[in-house]
């Protein structure tokens, strides 16, 4: 091809193919834009809906391309977690392959290829085409840590009741609050293996990149002594929501119809008075689950907005409200199966919210100055809850009893404590105080601004004295 003359480096960013993941990676393209790059992002064929439920104002900016995961009209029926992962190792290394090699043809050629750290055959491919390869942890600084540690083999989880473990950099953590996959690893042998295999190659990637920022978890970036050294870049989530204050959501059709509903009915609430519940995107809860919450919900008398999503087709039976919740609701709360949940964390009138504690939903409720009712299910979790009521000092944390449930009473009483008292206006101090620093880390100058400003110069000599000269 002819010598590319652009001045502006061009990026790609390989996200895992669920919302939970993509949506970081795009939020930090639209980034990565605003301080004068190229940006597209790649994804399987079959993710093209989950892309338009993303962002629409960072899609705008953001370049999309697609490649196969050897799924292209969905997956089937039967599929395994095991099979698609080989299938998609296999088939998105070749078809990657090709998106390169076609891009350095036809331009603009790519300098960089930004992966997920969950796809670490990325770093292969963007090697063997002579770009550089830089990994993305989507998970926190203190998880991320621990699964490393695991990886290596430095931390051996005896799983007795009453082990505690003294980890660089970490509270002093329970059984109960390290990562679900490595305490029960009997039948989660293949997440296991995906999450300490982000750590195989990690030393090999030309940057580590982080969806945390440096104040949120100094204390971990300052004690541990892993082999690999991340720069923070977070959180990944829209500035308008972040810098400013001054959102607007960008959610389209249906979803948009949603949004206004939720918007209008949060307008009509006193400020404050709201308990906001969601449990992200993938979660599925029991029966009995569902009727302790809406028991709860409804014995609070605080008004309520509750997300319960429709399930996945091998979820059936999952988040299924009890007979005649809503009718006798209908005056105090808002059921719905989405909302835009930055535009509602950010409405004055949110008050709590009771969370999964997922990541994502972590950073978007520290950064909107919400205090939580830490509700753990699996995976990150527990160690997420750890950090929000013991660390950040932001919420309280509801405990399940030993069929693993969380009952009415145990959930009323931590709504009415981040809700009601003095209880409650401290954690609100302290939510107010990280929704700031959340802003210093982003804003002109901050510590994930500065981070960013790094690598973009990265990029772009790279760039100069690659394809310049």
């Amino acid at each position: 091809m002819e010598e590319d003359k652009s001045k502006s480096a061009h990026v790609l960013l390989l996200p895992y193919p669920i919302q939970g993941h993509i949506n970081p990676l795009l939020q930090f393209a639209d980034r990565l834009v605003g301080k004068g790059l190229k940006a597209t992002l790649v994804a399987p064929v079959r993710s093209r809906d989950d892309i338009r439920r993303a962002d629409r104002s960072a899609l705008t900016s953001t370049n999309t391309e697609y490649i196969s995961d050897g799924h292209d009209d969905g997956l089937p029926s039967d599929y395994s977690s095991e099979a698609y992962w080989a299938t998609l190792r296999r088939v998105g290394s070749q078809t990657l392959g090709d998106l390169i090699a076609r891009l350095n043809e036809e331009g603009p050629r790519p300098v960089c290829l930004i992966y997920d750290s969950f796809l670490t055959w990325a770093l292969d491919v963007a090697h063997a085409y002579g770009i550089l390869g830089v990994t993305f942890l989507t998970q926190s600084y203190a998880v991320s840590s621990i699964y490393s540690l695991c990886h290596r083999s430095i931390l051996v989880v005896q799983r007795e009741p009453g082990a505690r473990y003294s980890l660089p950099g970490l509270p002093l953590l329970s059984l109960q609050d390290l990562p679900s996959f490595i305490v029960q690893s009997e039948g989660n042998g293949f997440f296991l293996d995906l999450l300490l295999g982000q750590f195989k190659n990690i030393e090999k990637a030309d940057y580590v990149l982080m969806n945390s920022f440096d104040s949120l978890e100094s204390k971990v970036s300052e004690e541990t002594a892993e082999p690999w050294s991340p720069k923070m870049i977070g959180p990944a989530l829209p500035l308008a929501y972040l810098v400013g204050r001054n959102a607007r959501s960008t959610s389209t059709g249906d979803d948009q119809g949603r949004l206004v509903n939720c918007l209008s009915w949060l307008d009509e609430r006193p400020v404050g008075s709201v308990v906001y519940v969601s449990f992200g995107s993938i979660a599925a809860l029991s029966v009995e689950q569902m009727e302790e919450i809406a028991s709860a919900l409804r014995s609070s008398k605080w008004p309520f907005l509750w997300v319960v999503r429709i399930p996945f087709a091998h979820q059936q039976g999952g988040n299924q409200l009890p007979e005649g919740f809503l009718e006798a609701t209908f005056q105090q709360g808002l059921v719905v199966p989405w909302c835009p949940q930055l535009d509602v964390l950010a409405h004055r009138a949110v008050g709590c919210f009771v969370t999964h504690c997922g990541w994502n939903s972590t950073l978007e409720g520290l950064s909107q100055g919400v205090p939580m009712v830490a509700a753990p299910l699996r995976s990150d979790q527990p160690t997420n809850s750890k950090f929000i009521f013991d660390v950040w000092k932001v919420g309280v944390c509801a405990e399940v009893d030993g069929n693993e449930v969380i009952r009415k009473g145990e959930l009323e009483r931590c709504i009415r404590e981040v809700m009601e008292g003095e209880r409650g206006a401290e954690l609100r101090r302290n939510a107010h105080r990280w929704r700031g620093l959340t802003t210093e880390a982003v804003a002109e100058g901050g510590t994930s601004d500065n981070n960013i400003k790094e690598l973009v110069a990265t990029l772009s000599n790279f760039h100069l004295n690659n394809y310049h000269k």
